[in-house]
């Protein structure tokens, strides 16, 4: 007869599956409604990121929001507490994999592991990842991660495939890609290639929560080792320091012997199981309400009319989620104007459309949120550095900026560097992005700076280690326009 699942496994259960659902649910509302978060939204990961953009520069990565940062707050309060607790009880991710798990053991009836020495190897692949993102956020203001995210894969997939494919394509591979190895593999993307984990992993060598082994009652049954979703050696250990516990207490619920065999403790000394879950519900809770008191729970975006009020509206605060209607009366710009200068029609595109509906309404292929933003920019007479998204082909550049203009090489007389911008070749294929420094287009184009320079039509005086999306205010232009110069 199989043995009943403990109440606190039953518990545990429950509140993934809540978590879940209840993801997968605002995904799916996401796409059709205004004032639902994102899934960059509700990703804590995100806000180390931005935390890091933060102490770099002292701005925030577009896409994340405050709530991020109270997520990752309730985390590392977590972690530093009660270990990787958040993986094992509060990760929807970590309960997606969990599904396909089970879907595993039912198919296969039995357990797989990786070989021991190529495991302690793939488990350092985290931590490698996590350096690497931390860098390049550090380096570009990007959300690196976005792309090649799993998570935000299953995020868009009410979009559908075409969209995901689009813009997650590696994502979107790896989604499957670690689906199936869960179903062989227990939680395959935890262990060796989760950045948030191995954050959690470094948290948890704060030694206050421990599960401890009491050697004489121990019966040597191994149980303990075969429930362990992340494969730690429980049954050899007097203390389960393992960096790779998400304090799930599957060891502890399987021990047979009925003593305190195996027992979680704090600071050295034992606690019940539910007092384990009660302090990190509260903790993560406690996070919440001193997040609400700072005014930083929010996961969704200040609308473009409290922007407004505020005095605080912007470009680039334009948002898919955003309608035309919205849009017009928070700028002041004439809808009509609007729509004739993206090339659309109205009666196609209502004007209580979402902007990032557009394309799918009009029959645009690849229409962008960004292009709306151009063309706000333009209608305002004021300079906007796009994310670089060509214009539609009916619409116009955005206007250059009314600051003062700068003199170019060729206007300040400087002589131009030989050989000349004419005889610089643009590869087919070659992508100019705002992320991309002046250097880092001659490295591409084996050309150099004062070509560059020269083929954009930029200063001479211009900063050369600078990402070009972050001085078009300065200098006066758009990422749309820089694109289209590179391409002449």
């Amino acid at each position: 007869m199989a043995r009943k699942m403990p109440k606190i496994q039953v518990f545990r259960r429950v509140v993934l599956g809540v978590l879940l659902v209840g993801l997968t649910v605002l995904t799916f509302l996401h796409q059709k409604m205004q004032g639902i978060p994102a899934i960059d939204a509700l990703d804590p990961f995100g806000g180390l990121e931005t935390l890091f953009k933060w102490l770099a520069g002292g701005i925030f990565i577009k896409k994340i929001e405050p709530g991020n940062i109270v997520l990752l707050g309730a985390i590392v309060a977590l972690g530093i507490v009660l270990s990787r607790f958040f993986c094992g009880w509060l990760c929807a991710f970590g309960a997606l994999q969990g599904v396909f798990g089970w879907i595993g053991k039912k198919l296969f009836k039995r357990r797989f592991e990786v070989p021991k020495k190529l495991d302690r190897i793939l488990r350092w692949a985290k931590y490698v990842i996590l350096v690497v993102i931390i860098y390049f956020t550090w380096k570009t203001g990007e959300l690196v991660i976005r792309p090649y995210d799993p998570f935000a894969a299953y995020g868009h997939l009410p979009a559908g495939l075409t969209a995901v494919w689009t813009e997650f394509k590696v994502g979107f591979i790896l989604l499957i890609l670690f689906m199936v190895l869960s179903m062989f593999y227990e939680r395959a993307f935890c262990k060796y290639a989760c950045p948030l984990g191995a954050v959690n992993a470094i948290l948890s060598r704060v030694p206050l929560f421990r599960i401890k082994r009491d050697k004489p009652t121990c019966i040597s049954c191994s149980k303990c080792d075969r429930v362990c979703p992340m494969n730690v050696d429980v049954s050899h250990a007097e203390t389960i320091k393992s960096a790779e516990c998400i304090n799930c207490l599957e060891c502890v619920t399987a021990c047979p012997t009925k003593k305190d065999t195996l027992v979680p403790t704090i600071g050295g000394k034992k606690i019940k199981l539910w007092t384990v879950v009660i302090i990190g519900f509260a903790i993560y809770a406690g996070a919440a309400l001193v997040g609400q008191a700072a005014g930083m729970l929010r996961f969704t975006a200040p609308t473009l009319n409290e922007l407004s009020d505020k005095g605080a509206l912007n470009v680039a605060d334009i948002k898919g989620s955003s309608t035309y209607e919205e849009l017009a009366g928070a700028f002041g710009v004439d809808l009509d104007q609007l729509y004739r200068e993206l090339g659309i029609d109205k009666a196609k595109v209502p004007t209580t459309s979402m902007i990032k509906d557009t394309g799918k309404l009009a029959g645009i292929e690849d229409f962008e949120t960004d292009q709306a933003r151009v063309a706000v920019a333009k209608l305002l007479g004021i300079p906007y550095e796009g994310e670089g998204v060509a214009p539609t082909e009916n619409a116009a550049p955005a206007a250059t900026s009314d600051v003062p203009a700068h003199t170019t090489a060729a206007e300040s007389g400087t002589p131009p560097a030989a050989p000349s911008a004419s005889s610089l070749k643009i590869p087919e294929g070659f992508a100019l992005e705002g992320t991309m420094t002046i250097q880092d287009v001659a490295k591409a184009l084996n050309a150099t700076p004062a070509q560059v320079i020269e083929k954009l039509g930029l200063p001479a005086d211009i900063p050369l280690d600078t990402p070009l999306r972050e001085m078009g205010s300065q200098y006066g232009y758009t990422m749309p326009q820089l694109k289209e110069k590179i391409a002449q």
